[in-house]
């Protein structure tokens, strides 16, 4: 059993090498992969939002529009990989009263759409969120 593994894993080494097949293998193995990457996104998505609640607590104040928070992810998260979901799509911030969101496109990297996944804390003055 184990050398069979060893031979499925070479052979899916081998795919992934080739552009045109690594397409094929990538869009077949999707929903597959699909739960794990909507855990780890959710993961960073609540380590952004602590953050953040981290930078209004000790600055007083959250990055305004998107340009900011873009700068402020730059800043905070040298690896592009921590700038964006796990379907490479760049998280937005939206503030609204006490209320902040991190979201992410989801796994059709479009915004709006029903399978966004969305973070939400409540600011908190001093303390940052809840």
């Amino acid at each position: 059993m184990g050398k069979l593994f060893l031979v499925l894993l070479a052979l899916l080494g081998a795919g992934l090498y080739f552009p045109e097949s690594r397409e094929v293998i990538v869009e077949r193995t999707r929903p597959i992969l699909n739960p794990g990457y909507r855990w780890m996104t959710v993961q960073q998505m609540e380590r952004i939002l602590l953050d953040l609640g981290n930078h209004e607590g000790s600055r007083g104040e959250l990055p305004r529009g998107p340009g900011e928070f873009d700068a402020w992810l730059n800043a905070r998260y040298p690896q592009e990989s921590s700038r964006q979901d796990a379907w490479g799509t760049r998280y937005r911030m939206e503030v609204s009263g006490a209320a902040v969101r991190v979201i992410s496109a989801g796994p059709d990297g479009e915004f709006d759409t029903e399978d966004d996944l969305i973070r939400e804390g409540e600011r908190e003055p001093g303390s940052g969120f809840r």
